[in-house]
């Protein structure tokens, strides 16, 4: 039995660059009836991407560096009253939970 194969395979390289870029469904039809001249139906498209998983493809994120938080100079290591330890801006005031490897969304740094 051979793989059945879906008439929007060919684009699928276009609707994952749309899907990047963050281009609402309905646009994507548009652009895709323009360029090829034939009518596409939103829900199927829609039910290829998500099929597909085009929305999430880890290969063409770019993911901004971000500094470890070990590494800056308001953090500091303390040790509360039960001897656990634990980090603390000290710009900030407020304290960094243990799975927080990176610096925090509050962290104006």
């Amino acid at each position: 039995m051979r793989k059945r194969k879906s008439k929007f395979d060919p684009y699928a390289d276009l609707l994952a660059e749309w899907c990047l870029m963050g281009m609402p469904v309905r646009e994507m039809v548009e652009k895709l009836m323009e360029q090829t001249g034939e009518i596409y139906d939103e829900q199927a498209i829609h039910a290829y991407i998500a099929r597909h998983n085009l929305r999430s493809r880890p290969w063409l994120d770019v993911y901004e560096a971000r500094n470890q938080c070990d590494e800056c100079e308001y953090c500091h290591i303390y040790t509360n009253t039960n001897n656990a330890k634990g980090r603390i801006c000290s710009k900030s005031w407020r304290t960094i939970q243990r799975f927080v490897r990176h610096c925090p969304t509050w962290c104006e740094k």
